[in-house]
Protein backbone atom coordinates (compact mmCIF):
# COMPACT_ATOMS: atom_id res chain seq x y z
CA UNK A 1 0.00 0.00 0.00
CA UNK A 2 1.20 3.53 -0.76
CA UNK A 3 1.61 5.67 2.36
CA UNK A 4 -0.13 9.03 2.80
CA UNK A 5 3.13 10.89 2.22
CA UNK A 6 3.50 9.19 -1.16
CA UNK A 7 -0.06 9.74 -2.39
CA UNK A 8 -0.48 12.16 -5.32
CA UNK A 9 -2.00 15.57 -4.62
CA UNK A 10 -5.33 16.27 -6.32
CA UNK A 11 -5.10 16.50 -10.11
CA UNK A 12 -7.15 19.71 -10.04
CA UNK A 13 -3.99 21.69 -9.16
CA UNK A 14 -4.44 25.13 -10.70
CA UNK A 15 -0.86 26.05 -11.58
CA UNK A 16 1.75 24.43 -13.79
CA UNK A 17 4.01 24.02 -10.75
CA UNK A 18 1.30 22.25 -8.77
CA UNK A 19 0.57 20.00 -11.74
CA UNK A 20 4.24 19.10 -12.12
CA UNK A 21 4.51 18.32 -8.41
CA UNK A 22 1.37 16.21 -8.55
CA UNK A 23 2.58 14.21 -11.56
CA UNK A 24 6.02 13.74 -10.05
CA UNK A 25 4.66 12.49 -6.73
CA UNK A 26 2.32 10.11 -8.53
CA UNK A 27 5.20 8.83 -10.65
CA UNK A 28 7.31 8.29 -7.54
CA UNK A 29 4.54 6.36 -5.85
CA UNK A 30 4.16 4.23 -8.96
CA UNK A 31 7.89 3.65 -9.01
CA UNK A 32 7.87 2.37 -5.44
CA UNK A 33 4.92 0.13 -6.26
CA UNK A 34 6.79 -1.26 -9.27
CA UNK A 35 9.88 -1.94 -7.15
CA UNK A 36 7.75 -3.88 -4.66
CA UNK A 37 6.21 -5.88 -7.47
CA UNK A 38 9.68 -6.60 -8.86
CA UNK A 39 10.62 -8.01 -5.47
CA UNK A 40 7.66 -10.36 -5.81
CA UNK A 41 8.93 -11.39 -9.22
CA UNK A 42 12.32 -12.17 -7.72
CA UNK A 43 10.76 -14.21 -4.93
CA UNK A 44 8.78 -16.31 -7.40
CA UNK A 45 5.35 -14.63 -7.09
CA UNK A 46 5.39 -13.90 -10.84
CA UNK A 47 1.72 -14.24 -11.76
CA UNK A 48 0.51 -12.10 -8.86
CA UNK A 49 3.09 -9.39 -9.52
CA UNK A 50 2.42 -9.25 -13.24
CA UNK A 51 -1.33 -9.04 -12.67
CA UNK A 52 -0.88 -6.18 -10.19
CA UNK A 53 1.25 -4.19 -12.65
CA UNK A 54 -1.29 -4.77 -15.42
CA UNK A 55 -4.15 -3.55 -13.19
CA UNK A 56 -2.30 -0.34 -12.37
CA UNK A 57 -1.44 0.29 -16.04
CA UNK A 58 -5.09 -0.28 -16.98
CA UNK A 59 -6.24 2.16 -14.31
CA UNK A 60 -3.77 4.81 -15.45
CA UNK A 61 -4.85 4.32 -19.06
CA UNK A 62 -8.48 5.04 -18.22
CA UNK A 63 -8.43 7.51 -15.31
CA UNK A 64 -5.59 9.92 -16.01
CA UNK A 65 -5.72 12.56 -18.69
CA UNK A 66 -3.70 15.20 -20.49
CA UNK A 67 -0.32 16.28 -19.19
CA UNK A 68 -0.56 14.16 -16.05
CA UNK A 69 -1.02 11.06 -18.17
CA UNK A 70 1.98 11.96 -20.34
CA UNK A 71 4.13 12.53 -17.28
CA UNK A 72 3.09 9.19 -15.85
CA UNK A 73 3.86 7.36 -19.08
CA UNK A 74 7.27 8.98 -19.50
CA UNK A 75 8.10 8.40 -15.85
CA UNK A 76 7.17 4.75 -15.91
CA UNK A 77 9.18 4.28 -19.11
CA UNK A 78 12.29 5.53 -17.34
CA UNK A 79 11.49 3.40 -14.30
CA UNK A 80 11.03 0.31 -16.44
CA UNK A 81 14.51 0.82 -17.84
CA UNK A 82 15.95 1.17 -14.35
CA UNK A 83 14.09 -1.91 -13.16
CA UNK A 84 15.32 -3.82 -16.19
CA UNK A 85 18.90 -2.90 -15.34
CA UNK A 86 18.38 -3.73 -11.68
CA UNK A 87 16.88 -7.13 -12.45
CA UNK A 88 19.85 -7.93 -14.68
CA UNK A 89 22.19 -7.12 -11.82
CA UNK A 90 20.16 -9.48 -9.65
CA UNK A 91 20.48 -12.12 -12.40
CA UNK A 92 16.72 -12.49 -12.74
CA UNK A 93 15.83 -10.28 -15.69
CA UNK A 94 15.04 -11.20 -19.27
CA UNK A 95 18.12 -11.33 -21.47
CA UNK A 96 16.58 -11.69 -24.88
CA UNK A 97 17.08 -15.42 -24.73
CA UNK A 98 17.83 -18.09 -22.17
CA UNK A 99 21.66 -17.94 -21.80
CA UNK A 100 22.09 -21.60 -22.66
CA UNK A 101 22.07 -23.97 -25.62
CA UNK A 102 21.78 -22.75 -29.20
CA UNK A 103 19.47 -19.80 -28.48
CA UNK A 104 21.86 -17.61 -26.51
CA UNK A 105 22.84 -16.03 -29.83
CA UNK A 106 19.45 -14.28 -30.09
CA UNK A 107 20.11 -12.23 -26.96
CA UNK A 108 20.79 -8.54 -27.45
CA UNK A 109 21.17 -5.52 -25.23
CA UNK A 110 18.16 -3.53 -24.07
CA UNK A 111 19.58 -0.43 -25.80
CA UNK A 112 19.99 -2.17 -29.17
CA UNK A 113 16.58 -3.82 -29.01
CA UNK A 114 14.82 -0.58 -28.08
CA UNK A 115 16.64 1.53 -30.67
CA UNK A 116 15.81 -0.88 -33.49
CA UNK A 117 12.13 -0.91 -32.58
CA UNK A 118 12.09 2.86 -32.37
CA UNK A 119 13.73 3.05 -35.80
CA UNK A 120 11.03 0.79 -37.21
CA UNK A 121 8.23 2.88 -35.71
CA UNK A 122 9.78 6.11 -37.01
CA UNK A 123 10.35 4.68 -40.49
CA UNK A 124 6.73 3.54 -40.82
CA UNK A 125 5.64 6.98 -39.61
CA UNK A 126 7.93 8.68 -42.15
CA UNK A 127 5.92 7.15 -44.98
CA UNK A 128 2.58 8.32 -43.60
CA UNK A 129 0.94 11.62 -44.55
CA UNK A 130 -1.87 13.61 -42.93
CA UNK A 131 -3.87 14.31 -46.08
CA UNK A 132 -5.53 12.45 -48.93
CA UNK A 133 -3.13 11.16 -51.58
CA UNK A 134 -4.28 11.12 -55.21
CA UNK A 135 -3.74 7.82 -56.98
CA UNK A 136 -1.05 9.22 -59.29
CA UNK A 137 0.95 10.42 -56.30
CA UNK A 138 0.44 7.08 -54.57
CA UNK A 139 1.95 5.29 -57.58
CA UNK A 140 4.90 7.68 -57.73
CA UNK A 141 5.72 7.43 -54.06
CA UNK A 142 5.52 3.65 -53.94
CA UNK A 143 7.63 3.34 -57.08
CA UNK A 144 10.15 5.76 -55.59
CA UNK A 145 10.56 3.76 -52.39
CA UNK A 146 10.96 0.57 -54.40
CA UNK A 147 13.45 2.08 -56.87
CA UNK A 148 15.64 3.27 -53.99
CA UNK A 149 15.79 -0.28 -52.68
CA UNK A 150 16.55 -1.88 -56.03
CA UNK A 151 19.27 0.67 -56.77
CA UNK A 152 21.14 -0.62 -53.71
CA UNK A 153 21.50 -4.10 -55.09
CA UNK A 154 19.12 -4.67 -53.09
CA UNK A 155 20.43 -4.22 -49.55
CA UNK A 156 18.48 -6.12 -46.88
CA UNK A 157 18.37 -3.23 -44.41
CA UNK A 158 17.22 -0.73 -47.04
CA UNK A 159 14.66 -3.27 -48.26
CA UNK A 160 13.06 -3.35 -44.82
CA UNK A 161 13.04 0.46 -44.64
CA UNK A 162 11.33 0.57 -48.05
CA UNK A 163 8.70 -1.87 -46.84
CA UNK A 164 8.07 0.17 -43.72
CA UNK A 165 7.71 3.47 -45.55
CA UNK A 166 5.30 1.82 -47.98
CA UNK A 167 3.29 0.43 -45.07
CA UNK A 168 3.07 3.88 -43.52
CA UNK A 169 1.80 5.39 -46.76
CA UNK A 170 -0.89 2.71 -46.95
CA UNK A 171 -2.23 3.73 -43.54
CA UNK A 172 -2.71 7.21 -44.99
CA UNK A 173 -4.90 5.83 -47.78
CA UNK A 174 -7.10 4.25 -45.10
CA UNK A 175 -7.32 7.25 -42.80
CA UNK A 176 -7.56 9.98 -45.48
CA UNK A 177 -9.29 8.29 -48.43
CA UNK A 178 -9.17 9.95 -51.83
CA UNK A 179 -11.97 9.17 -54.33
CA UNK A 180 -9.43 7.79 -56.79
CA UNK A 181 -7.72 5.43 -54.36
CA UNK A 182 -7.90 1.74 -55.15
CA UNK A 183 -5.60 -1.23 -54.73
CA UNK A 184 -7.28 -2.76 -57.78
CA UNK A 185 -5.01 -0.70 -60.00
CA UNK A 186 -2.95 -2.48 -62.68
CA UNK A 187 -0.45 0.40 -62.65
CA UNK A 188 0.59 -0.43 -59.09
CA UNK A 189 3.62 -2.75 -59.01
CA UNK A 190 2.67 -6.15 -57.60
CA UNK A 191 5.85 -6.11 -55.51
CA UNK A 192 4.32 -3.50 -53.16
CA UNK A 193 0.81 -4.93 -52.87
CA UNK A 194 1.33 -7.33 -49.92
CA UNK A 195 2.80 -4.72 -47.58
CA UNK A 196 0.39 -2.05 -48.86
CA UNK A 197 -2.57 -4.23 -47.95
CA UNK A 198 -1.09 -4.82 -44.48
CA UNK A 199 -0.76 -1.08 -43.87
CA UNK A 200 -4.18 -0.42 -45.36
CA UNK A 201 -5.69 -3.03 -43.04
CA UNK A 202 -4.09 -1.41 -40.01
CA UNK A 203 -5.25 2.03 -41.06
CA UNK A 204 -8.81 0.84 -41.65
CA UNK A 205 -8.89 -1.01 -38.33
CA UNK A 206 -7.78 2.18 -36.60
CA UNK A 207 -10.24 4.40 -38.48
CA UNK A 208 -13.20 2.08 -37.86
CA UNK A 209 -12.23 1.24 -34.27
CA UNK A 210 -11.99 -2.44 -35.27
CA UNK A 211 -15.60 -2.64 -36.50
CA UNK A 212 -15.68 -6.08 -38.12
CA UNK A 213 -18.66 -5.41 -40.43
CA UNK A 214 -17.18 -2.19 -41.78
CA UNK A 215 -13.80 -3.85 -42.31
CA UNK A 216 -15.38 -6.66 -44.32
CA UNK A 217 -17.16 -4.09 -46.51
CA UNK A 218 -14.10 -1.89 -47.07
CA UNK A 219 -11.79 -4.78 -47.89
CA UNK A 220 -14.31 -6.33 -50.27
CA UNK A 221 -14.69 -3.06 -52.16
CA UNK A 222 -11.15 -1.67 -52.28
CA UNK A 223 -8.67 -4.55 -52.01
CA UNK A 224 -7.18 -6.68 -54.77
CA UNK A 225 -8.56 -10.21 -54.60
CA UNK A 226 -5.21 -12.00 -54.42
CA UNK A 227 -3.90 -9.67 -51.69
CA UNK A 228 -7.04 -9.00 -49.62
CA UNK A 229 -6.06 -11.41 -46.83
CA UNK A 230 -2.98 -9.32 -46.05
CA UNK A 231 -5.33 -6.54 -44.93
CA UNK A 232 -6.79 -8.72 -42.20
CA UNK A 233 -3.31 -9.30 -40.79
CA UNK A 234 -3.07 -5.55 -40.31
CA UNK A 235 -6.22 -5.69 -38.17
CA UNK A 236 -4.37 -7.86 -35.67
CA UNK A 237 -1.68 -5.21 -35.32
CA UNK A 238 -4.27 -2.68 -34.13
CA UNK A 239 -5.90 -5.26 -31.87
CA UNK A 240 -2.59 -5.50 -30.00
CA UNK A 241 -1.78 -1.79 -30.15
CA UNK A 242 -5.11 -0.91 -28.51
CA UNK A 243 -5.03 -3.65 -25.89
CA UNK A 244 -5.44 -2.05 -22.46
CA UNK A 245 -2.23 -1.84 -20.48
CA UNK A 246 1.18 -0.26 -20.39
CA UNK A 247 1.93 -0.60 -24.12
CA UNK A 248 -1.21 1.32 -25.09
CA UNK A 249 -0.34 4.00 -22.56
CA UNK A 250 3.20 4.32 -23.91
CA UNK A 251 1.90 4.45 -27.48
CA UNK A 252 -0.15 7.45 -26.44
CA UNK A 253 2.83 9.11 -24.78
CA UNK A 254 4.87 8.63 -27.98
CA UNK A 255 2.10 10.20 -30.08
CA UNK A 256 1.29 6.97 -31.94
CA UNK A 257 -2.37 7.25 -30.95
CA UNK A 258 -4.51 9.67 -28.91
CA UNK A 259 -4.73 8.87 -25.22
CA UNK A 260 -8.50 8.55 -25.48
CA UNK A 261 -8.34 5.95 -28.27
CA UNK A 262 -10.91 3.24 -27.52
CA UNK A 263 -9.42 0.04 -26.17
CA UNK A 264 -9.55 -3.28 -28.00
CA UNK A 265 -12.65 -5.46 -27.60
CA UNK A 266 -13.00 -7.85 -24.68
CA UNK A 267 -9.77 -9.88 -24.61
CA UNK A 268 -11.29 -12.84 -22.74
CA UNK A 269 -10.15 -16.09 -24.33
CA UNK A 270 -7.79 -14.10 -26.57
CA UNK A 271 -10.53 -11.88 -28.01
CA UNK A 272 -12.78 -14.90 -28.58
CA UNK A 273 -15.98 -12.88 -29.11
CA UNK A 274 -14.35 -10.47 -31.55
CA UNK A 275 -12.56 -13.15 -33.56
CA UNK A 276 -15.76 -15.19 -33.88
CA UNK A 277 -16.93 -12.59 -36.44
CA UNK A 278 -14.27 -13.82 -38.88
CA UNK A 279 -13.70 -17.17 -40.65
CA UNK A 280 -10.94 -19.41 -39.24
CA UNK A 281 -8.25 -18.50 -41.77
CA UNK A 282 -8.84 -14.80 -41.10
CA UNK A 283 -8.69 -15.41 -37.34
CA UNK A 284 -5.22 -16.86 -37.90
CA UNK A 285 -4.16 -13.79 -39.87
CA UNK A 286 -5.41 -11.46 -37.13
CA UNK A 287 -3.51 -13.48 -34.53
CA UNK A 288 -0.42 -13.19 -36.74
CA UNK A 289 -0.71 -9.40 -36.81
CA UNK A 290 -1.13 -9.43 -33.05
CA UNK A 291 2.09 -11.44 -32.75
CA UNK A 292 3.93 -8.99 -34.96
CA UNK A 293 3.13 -6.06 -32.67
CA UNK A 294 3.61 -8.28 -29.60
CA UNK A 295 7.29 -8.28 -30.58
CA UNK A 296 7.29 -4.48 -30.72
CA UNK A 297 5.97 -4.30 -27.16
CA UNK A 298 8.53 -6.76 -25.75
CA UNK A 299 12.28 -6.27 -25.77
CA UNK A 300 12.86 -9.98 -25.22
CA UNK A 301 12.08 -12.50 -27.98
CA UNK A 302 12.39 -15.44 -25.61
CA UNK A 303 9.74 -13.96 -23.28
CA UNK A 304 7.58 -13.09 -26.27
CA UNK A 305 7.50 -16.71 -27.41
CA UNK A 306 7.05 -18.02 -23.88
CA UNK A 307 4.08 -15.74 -23.28
CA UNK A 308 2.59 -16.81 -26.61
CA UNK A 309 2.64 -20.46 -25.54
CA UNK A 310 0.15 -19.59 -22.78
CA UNK A 311 -2.49 -18.51 -25.33
CA UNK A 312 -5.30 -20.80 -26.52
CA UNK A 313 -3.72 -23.65 -28.48
CA UNK A 314 -4.97 -22.55 -31.90
CA UNK A 315 -3.43 -19.08 -31.43
CA UNK A 316 0.10 -20.13 -30.51
CA UNK A 317 1.37 -20.90 -34.02
CA UNK A 318 0.23 -17.66 -35.72
CA UNK A 319 1.35 -15.43 -32.83
CA UNK A 320 4.82 -17.02 -32.73
CA UNK A 321 5.00 -16.90 -36.55
CA UNK A 322 4.12 -13.20 -36.47
CA UNK A 323 6.61 -12.52 -33.67
CA UNK A 324 9.40 -14.18 -35.67
CA UNK A 325 8.47 -12.19 -38.79
CA UNK A 326 8.74 -8.90 -36.88
CA UNK A 327 11.91 -9.97 -35.06
CA UNK A 328 13.56 -10.61 -38.43
CA UNK A 329 12.50 -7.22 -39.79
CA UNK A 330 13.69 -5.29 -36.74
CA UNK A 331 17.03 -7.06 -36.76
CA UNK A 332 17.61 -7.29 -40.52
CA UNK A 333 21.26 -6.32 -40.11
CA UNK A 334 21.82 -9.56 -38.18
CA UNK A 335 19.80 -11.97 -40.34
CA UNK A 336 22.52 -14.60 -40.94
CA UNK A 337 23.24 -14.71 -37.21
CA UNK A 338 19.54 -14.99 -36.35
CA UNK A 339 19.03 -17.90 -38.72
CA UNK A 340 21.99 -19.77 -37.26
CA UNK A 341 20.52 -19.45 -33.76
CA UNK A 342 16.86 -19.98 -34.61
CA UNK A 343 16.39 -23.40 -32.95
CA UNK A 344 14.63 -21.88 -29.94
CA UNK A 345 14.29 -24.11 -26.85
CA UNK A 346 10.57 -24.84 -27.09
CA UNK A 347 8.44 -27.80 -28.17
CA UNK A 348 8.92 -28.67 -31.85
CA UNK A 349 5.64 -27.06 -33.08
CA UNK A 350 6.60 -23.76 -31.43
CA UNK A 351 10.17 -23.95 -32.71
CA UNK A 352 8.84 -24.71 -36.20
CA UNK A 353 6.45 -21.73 -36.00
CA UNK A 354 9.35 -19.44 -35.11
CA UNK A 355 11.54 -20.72 -37.94
CA UNK A 356 8.65 -20.63 -40.41
CA UNK A 357 8.10 -16.99 -39.49
CA UNK A 358 11.75 -16.28 -40.30
CA UNK A 359 11.54 -18.20 -43.59
CA UNK A 360 8.39 -16.33 -44.56
CA UNK A 361 10.06 -13.02 -43.72
CA UNK A 362 12.93 -13.83 -46.07
CA UNK A 363 10.53 -14.77 -48.88
CA UNK A 364 8.45 -11.64 -48.18
CA UNK A 365 11.57 -9.49 -48.59
CA UNK A 366 12.44 -11.33 -51.81
CA UNK A 367 8.98 -10.60 -53.21
CA UNK A 368 9.47 -6.88 -52.51
CA UNK A 369 13.11 -6.82 -53.65
CA UNK A 370 13.53 -9.64 -56.20
CA UNK A 371 17.01 -11.15 -56.31
CA UNK A 372 17.70 -10.52 -52.66
CA UNK A 373 17.85 -14.24 -51.79
CA UNK A 374 19.75 -15.20 -54.94
CA UNK A 375 22.70 -13.11 -53.75
CA UNK A 376 22.79 -14.68 -50.28
CA UNK A 377 25.76 -16.95 -49.58
CA UNK A 378 25.02 -18.91 -46.39
CA UNK A 379 27.98 -19.79 -44.18
CA UNK A 380 26.50 -22.44 -41.87
CA UNK A 381 24.23 -25.46 -42.23
CA UNK A 382 21.07 -24.19 -40.50
CA UNK A 383 21.38 -20.81 -42.18
CA UNK A 384 21.70 -22.55 -45.57
CA UNK A 385 18.73 -24.80 -44.83
CA UNK A 386 16.41 -21.91 -43.98
CA UNK A 387 17.60 -19.72 -46.85
CA UNK A 388 17.07 -22.54 -49.33
CA UNK A 389 13.57 -23.09 -47.94
CA UNK A 390 12.85 -19.38 -48.42
CA UNK A 391 14.14 -19.55 -52.01
CA UNK A 392 11.71 -22.36 -52.76
CA UNK A 393 8.81 -20.41 -51.29
CA UNK A 394 9.83 -17.31 -53.22
CA UNK A 395 9.95 -19.27 -56.49
CA UNK A 396 6.47 -20.66 -55.81
CA UNK A 397 5.15 -17.15 -55.19
CA UNK A 398 6.60 -15.91 -58.47
CA UNK A 399 5.04 -18.85 -60.34
CA UNK A 400 1.72 -18.29 -58.56
CA UNK A 401 1.78 -14.55 -59.19
CA UNK A 402 1.37 -13.61 -55.52
CA UNK A 403 2.69 -14.74 -52.11
CA UNK A 404 0.42 -16.55 -49.69
CA UNK A 405 -0.73 -14.33 -46.83
CA UNK A 406 1.68 -15.01 -43.97
CA UNK A 407 1.90 -18.73 -44.44
CA UNK A 408 4.22 -21.05 -46.30
CA UNK A 409 3.15 -23.46 -49.02
CA UNK A 410 5.34 -26.12 -47.40
CA UNK A 411 5.95 -25.16 -43.74
CA UNK A 412 8.78 -26.58 -41.71
CA UNK A 413 7.72 -29.17 -39.13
Amino acid sequence: MVSDSERPVPVEATTVVDLAKSAARFSMAMGLFAVRQTARLVSGQRDEAAASLDRVSDAASTRLSGTTKSAYAIGTDVQSGLLHAASNLADVGPRGQAPTASTAGLAMSFRKSASRRLHGIRTVASGALTRPVPQDELRRRLAGYHNEVMASGPDRVLSVDGLWRSEGLATTIAKYPHPDNSWIDPALPRTVLPVEHVGFGSGCASATHLDAARLHAIFSERCADQFRDFSYEGVGAILRARESGFFKLMSGAMGLMPFDTPASPDRTGFFADYLSQFPPHVQRLIAHGYGRIYTVSHMDIYATIKNATALPAERVEPVVHGAAFAFLMFNSVDLPHILRHSAVPFESPVRAAFQNGLIYGLAFLDWYAPGYLARWQPQERLEAELVEHARRESALAQDRGFPLAFRLAAPRV
